[in-house]
């Protein structure tokens, strides 16, 4: 299948219009939330009934046949009784049952508390708190091809039980497998620095804006899972090791480029200062030839490493 890619307005970057998350959200189950009977209401009629026919026994103690009879249907009845207890649940807060019956999704009971529900079906708990994934550092090639260590971690909740039992076999590993795919993803969209007018946004420099496309690409990968993304940070990101060594000495060389750009900057506006001030206060007057002279010795004085005294001969400056 053809799929069609366009720039998202809010983080220029790559979206797949045809992303299997949005194309089959369509066809997923949904939650359906049910309402389970209170767990005290039925044990009290349980109990009730056992102490009913227990009563009756004791009153046709006097008619065998009748007795036998009454007894056998105790029997039964208290075999049906344990066999309907099954259906006592316990569900904590942030707690969820989804019950399937006989291979069909029933429903899911939300409500907390001690409960009863249709002991036919099966229980599966699932756990609707905030848990936190620290996915492992993973070796990533970035924009321009370097390779670099990049790990995430992510704070996830189930908020559909459905889609979170039926349509992955595990969350925890759905969601582990899936922001390793989104980390691979984004460090192959952005640079790691700033190497070119073109790289708008870094994956060193921008953090909170990668940061958000990290949040938004894992949420919309994690909606067939039912879950809900609600952060994620990458905590780790360097150069990988064959060329830490390298790229730190580019950074050092970069730092001193901009450094000495600014210290010649700084020289040649003092300079002009100085010339302005000598022509204005009609200090001295020099000529073309003489005034090149004193701006190349200022400039070796301002711009050298070492500290330089200014030539002060007369063959530079002649006073009138």
């Amino acid at each position: 299948m053809n799929t069609q890619n366009y720039i998202s307005p809010d983080n220029d970057i790559l979206i797949n219009q045809n992303h299997p998350s949005q194309s089959q959200s369509q066809n997923l189950i949904t939650e359906k939330i049910i309402e389970a009977k209170s767990g005290c209401c039925v044990l009290l009629i349980f109990l009730f009934v056992i102490i009913i026919e227990g009563a009756a026994i004791g009153i046709t103690s006097s008619n065998p046949t009748a007795m036998i009879a009454l007894i056998i249907i105790t029997v039964v009845s208290l075999f049906i009784i344990f066999y309907m207890a099954s259906g006592f649940c316990v569900i904590e807060i942030n707690e969820a049952r989804v019950l399937t019956l006989f291979g069909k999704y029933y429903g899911t009971v939300k409500t907390n508390g001690f409960l009863w529900v249709n002991p036919f079906c099966r229980k599966v708990n699932v756990s609707l708190k905030a848990q936190n994934l620290n996915g492992a550092v993973i070796k990533v090639n970035d924009k321009h091809g370097n390779p670099i260590m990049m790990g995430c971690v992510v704070v996830w909740k189930i908020i559909d039980t459905a889609k979170a039992v039926f349509e992955v076999n595990s969350t925890q590993e759905y969601i582990n497998i899936q922001s390793e795919g989104v980390v691979r993803e984004i460090g192959t969209l952005f640079p790691y620095d700033k190497l070119s007018k073109d790289d708008t946004i870094t994956l060193k420099g921008d953090q909170k804006e990668i940061n958000r496309i990290l949040v938004d690409l894992m949420g919309k990968r994690c909606l067939t899972a039912g879950i809900q993304i609600l952060e994620a940070k990458i905590t780790e990101l360097s150069y990988a090791n064959e060329i830490a060594e390298v790229m730190l000495k580019t950074q050092a060389a970069d730092a001193v480029i901009a450094a000495r750009d600014k210290i010649v900057n700084g020289a040649v506006s003092m300079i002009g200062h100085a010339l302005k001030s000598l022509d204005t206060n009609d200090v001295c007057k020099m000529s073309r030839e003489k005034k090149a002279k004193l701006v190349c010795n200022m400039l070796v004085i301002l711009c050298g490493e070492s500290q330089n005294n200014a030539n002060s001969s007369s063959s530079y400056i002649k006073k009138y």
